[in-house]
């Protein structure tokens, strides 16, 4: 469990992850589109206009609304050693699902009409789906190390 790892155990993510949200994503769409090279179209427009927005909503968020205390110095070090750091390119799936957790009162204040926001939330439901049925790739406790292991690299 993400929570106990990191506020009981003091753990963090070893960084950058063995499958970043970038590639878990991009999985994701090559999963779901080349399946369907008929209905190309709209089906792949919409999975790749809702994969960017979740990569961009992702890199927004995670520094002030998706890290806990306790990685915060992790973070400003890479910061300060990547200035230009992608978020999506370092972290991996546990903090893509505190951003999904985080994603519908965010929502509220997107500008987009009921039936954009509810096939919005169907593409959402899916891409946690796809990570459901991928939980054991996609997840691992060696994912996490110890705190000081990380300060130390």
């Amino acid at each position: 469990d993400d929570w106990e790892q990191i506020t009981r155990h003091r753990n963090l993510c070893l960084l950058p992850a063995k499958l970043t949200v970038h590639q878990l994503l991009e999985n994701y769409a090559s999963a779901k589109t080349h399946k369907s090279s008929d209905s190309k179209n709209n089906k792949e427009k919409a999975i790749q206009e809702v994969t960017a927005g979740v990569r961009e909503y992702f890199n927004v968020m995670l520094p002030s609304q998706l890290l806990y205390k306790h990685e915060r110095p992790q973070f400003d070090q890479l910061k300060r050693e990547d200035p230009n750091l992608v978020a999506t390119k370092v972290y991996g799936a546990p903090h893509l699902l505190r951003l999904f957790t985080k994603l519908g009162e965010s929502l509220v204040y997107t500008p987009l009409a009921e039936r954009s926001t509810s096939l919005l939330i169907v593409y959402l439901h899916d891409i946690l789906n796809y990570i459901k049925r991928n939980a054991s790739i996609i997840f691992s406790n060696s994912d996490y190390v110890s705190s000081d292991m990380c300060m130390e690299s």
